[in-house]
């Protein structure tokens, strides 16, 4: 089971990642807002799950944890890419494309927010 800190760490993280998804999931697409929303996702990952530690968990959770932290940080480094990938579209195609590969993305990261939270 989770501890409190690391319970309250990804529902912040997961609550984040959830406006993200509504601002990038818009028709009318604010790009600049986007960037500082993930910078915000971002700095909160830094802050609140990176600096987790596998030593405050029970040894029966030590390995699914270790494995879904470690695809966490896998996608928050595409999700950087995505939206930077998104800011450089010049077509149409392209940006709805890419839109939607960001919100495949973010839905991945709040899922596996909930794999955590359900330990």
């Amino acid at each position: 089971m989770l501890q409190l800190s690391h319970r309250q760490g990804y529902q912040e993280f997961q609550q984040a990642l959830e406006q993200m998804r509504k601002r990038a999931a818009a028709t009318e697409l604010d790009e600049v807002a986007l960037q500082e929303n993930f910078q915000d996702v971002q700095q909160l990952f830094q802050s609140k799950i990176a600096s987790l530690s596998v030593n405050d968990l029970l040894p029966d959770y030590e390995s699914r944890w270790q494995s879904i932290q470690t695809e966490i940080y896998k996608q928050m480094r595409l999700l950087g890419t995505d939206v930077m990938l998104l800011q450089a579209s010049r077509s149409s195609a392209t940006s709805h494309t890419r839109q939607a590969g960001l919100c495949d993305r973010i839905n991945t990261l709040i899922h596996y927010c909930e794999a955590l939270l359900q330990l």
